[in-house]
């Protein structure tokens, strides 16, 4: 049986360096005095196995909360073993992993509260709080400091994703080491193996120190790889050594987002929060000040705020790392060009995002423009591309309402051509995979019982419009609405399932198209035998042009370009037919945007999965053909044979299942980014 803990005040999921300090803020504050507090990690936290570094002016901010548990500190750095510069006012300190796991103890033995060595394995929000979920137990608080390892979402066209990753030894010298109170911050006298790598020395005492050869790249330095360059490095410079300790490890460098939710309760700190400095890789005194925050939101009864950056080096963060990313082997001419052209004190500053925007100027005029005029092209084209989609299906909507109105049977042909084209090659197709969605495995087998519950669901929606037409119809709009929101939107916030704002978009989707072709869709529903649209057509399509014009400001206010865009070309559509305006849609946005999920969240190709999709595709084809000789019989003649109502009918009939299962595979991903 499972031990079971009562209600506590505070539950650390993590207990890393910004648990820690955390703990310590919180400490000063007189946070702890008698509070029940649960600190949960997998790791017993009693070896030295990590190294933090940080500049900071002395006995100020971290440096003289922490002064207890650095261990060394230099007023001086120099960059490719040039002349050494002044850090003053600041110093570059030092503090070992096995202190600050010391004081975390030293915090939990005063306050006697419970540290549990288990691995978190959810957080699951609840009318009573956080339910933190483990293999010994789960607990229970209204406050979650979550500072488990981030998991970053896919990239996006603009994002980068690397490594810092490093190997080194703690050595003792045979050659006195002359200037101890200097930090080699970048040696980039080693060999670069088509990457961007150097090395990182930390004199510890006259015969002592650390020498890290460090990667900037999108595969980890092994140990092998860093043995020769290590070994004829330090041989070179500080002659015959012995090695005291040996220090390895990764650092995410990423532009991507970070994968943790915001639900209320839940407070992420540490590299979960975003505390990582995409450029550099450093983090601690950026955990130290939000940890800062934490406390004293909670001292004042406030609720804590997400670390804040500036956008402008978050911009700066994405052009480096996009370089590093394509043109690894330029990082070294563009550090050294940074650091020859530069102060070292104007550079820090820069990396602390303390700099005037002139002043950043200043910084970049002295790099190489080429690459950086290059990143910009790759931002460009990349977010260009993210809403090329809705700006294409604009652009074409345009042209088929010049053909429509100047050339109508021409149009005819064209969208018959275009939208049967389409709904083989990925309207259906995007819905025909969900037997994979149900396995999970790109190559599982189908199971007997998938397809029987499948048909189930498919035919009793098919009677439900029979026999109770309203109820079937007012259920297609919602789950309708629900879906094409869900579709638009997952990458938005792939983290959260927001049904209100899903059902909202989606509602100014069907809104747009029904109102906008309001005697139309009366026809529809009189062929139905429901209910109709009480609205006058130019009370109708100004209504739905309303609609747009609402989506348009909140996208707007949002700067959501592609939703934007998809306004823009929803309210034009207006012109066409209502089957033509809802083809655009169904088969150019939405089908697609489905399409390329799965492709994500399955890690396959287009032509893999299309031929994946086509069993059910050729089955769903046949459905449809069936389906419409079959509604065309005196069994049938409660539709009077129109070709719409049976397109729209059966598209509800296989949407329903198709539905259910594209929230279930969003809902997966989701849990897995969290």
């Amino acid at each position: 049986m499972q031990n079971q803990y009562p209600k506590v005040d505070y539950l650390f999921a993590g207990a890393g360096a910004s648990a820690t300090l955390l703990l310590m803020s919180m400490e000063k504050h007189g946070l702890l005095n008698n509070k029940s507090v649960i600190i949960l990690d997998p790791h017993d936290k009693l070896i030295n196995d990590k190294t933090f570094c940080f500049w900071s002016e002395i006995n100020v901010g971290p440096a003289f909360e922490c002064k207890n548990i650095i261990s060394h500190q230099w007023n001086e750095v120099s960059v490719n073993r040039k002349k050494s510069e002044s850090l003053s006012p600041q110093n570059y300190f030092h503090i070992s992993s096995i202190d600050l796991y010391n004081e975390q103890r030293r915090i939990i033995e005063h306050y006697n509260l419970k540290r549990i060595q288990t691995q978190v394995s959810e957080l699951e929000k609840t009318e009573n709080g956080i339910v933190v979920k483990t293999e010994k137990g789960d607990w229970n608080s209204n406050l979650v400091f979550d500072s488990r390892p981030p998991k970053y979402l896919p990239l996006k066209n603009d994002d980068a994703h690397l490594l810092q990753s490093f190997f080194g030894y703690v050595i003792e010298t045979e050659l006195t080491i002359t200037n101890t109170h200097c930090v080699d911050l970048m040696d980039f006298n080693v060999d670069q193996q088509e990457q961007t790598q150097f090395v990182y020395v930390l004199p510890f005492g006259s015969n002592q120190a650390l020498v890290e050869l460090t990667r900037f790249g999108k595969n980890i330095i092994s140990k092998k790889e860093s043995l020769s360059i290590l070994e004829k490095y330090i041989q070179g410079r500080f002659g015959k050594y012995k090695i005291l300790e040996e220090e390895t490890g990764c650092i995410p460098m990423s532009t991507a987002k970070v994968s943790n939710d915001d639900a209320p309760g839940i407070i992420k700190i540490g590299g979960r929060a975003g505390a990582i400095k995409p450029s550099t890789g450093y983090a601690f005194k950026n955990m130290h000040y939000h940890a800062e925050q934490i406390a004293e939101s909670l001292k004042n009864k406030q609720t804590p705020k997400n670390i804040s950056k500036l956008k402008r080096f978050s911009f700066y963060d994405r052009l480096l790392l996009l370089i590093l990313s394509k043109k690894p082997a330029q990082g070294k001419f563009i550090f050294q060009s940074l650091f020859n052209n530069n102060s070292t004190k104007e550079i820090l500053n820069f990396l602390d995002e303390k700099t005037t925007f002139f002043k950043d100027l200043k910084i970049f005029s002295s790099l190489p423009l080429k690459p950086f005029i290059t990143a910009v092209f790759w931002v460009f084209i990349a977010r260009v591309k993210q809403i090329s989609t809705p700006v294409f299906l604009l652009l074409s909507t345009s042209i088929l309402c010049l053909f429509y109105n100047l050339y109508p049977q021409l149009f005819n042909i064209i969208q018959v051509i275009l939208f049967t084209l389409g709904l083989i090659i990925v309207g259906i197709p995007h819905g025909a995979v969900d037997h994979l969605l149900d396995t999970g495995n790109l190559n599982g087998k189908i199971k007997l019982s998938f397809i029987l519950n499948y048909l189930g669901l498919i035919i009793l929606n098919l009677l439900v419009w029979l026999f109770f037409p309203e109820a079937a119809l007012l259920f297609f709009v919602t789950y309708s609405a629900w879906h094409f929101g869900q579709t638009d939107l997952k990458d938005d916030n792939p983290l959260r399932i927001n049904v209100i704002k899903y059902l909202i978009w989606g509602g100014i989707i069907l809104g747009t198209l029904l109102l906008g072709h309001v005697n139309e869709t009366n026809k529809i529903l009189t062929n139905m035998q429901v209910w109709q649209i009480p609205l006058k057509e130019n009370e109708a399509v100004l209504s739905s042009i309303l609609l747009s014009a609402i989506a348009f400001l909140w996208f707007l206010y949002e700067r959501n370009w592609k939703m934007i865009f998809t306004v823009l070309f929803l309210t034009l559509s207006i012109l066409l037919p209502l089957v033509s305006a809802f083809g655009i849609y169904f088969i150019g946005q939405h089908s697609i945007n489905g399409w390329s999920h799965l492709k994500q969240g399955m890690k396959t190709q287009n032509k893999s999965l299309f031929f994946k999709a086509l069993p059910f595709t050729a089955g769903a084809v046949f459905l449809f053909i069936t389906l419409f000789f079959l509604m065309r019989t005196d069994f049938f003649n409660y539709y009077d044979g129109h070709l719409v109502t049976i397109f729209f009918v059966f598209i509800s009939c296989i949407s329903f299942p198709h539905v259910v299962a594209m929230n279930n595979f969003y809902y997966k991903q989701t849990k897995t980014f969290k």
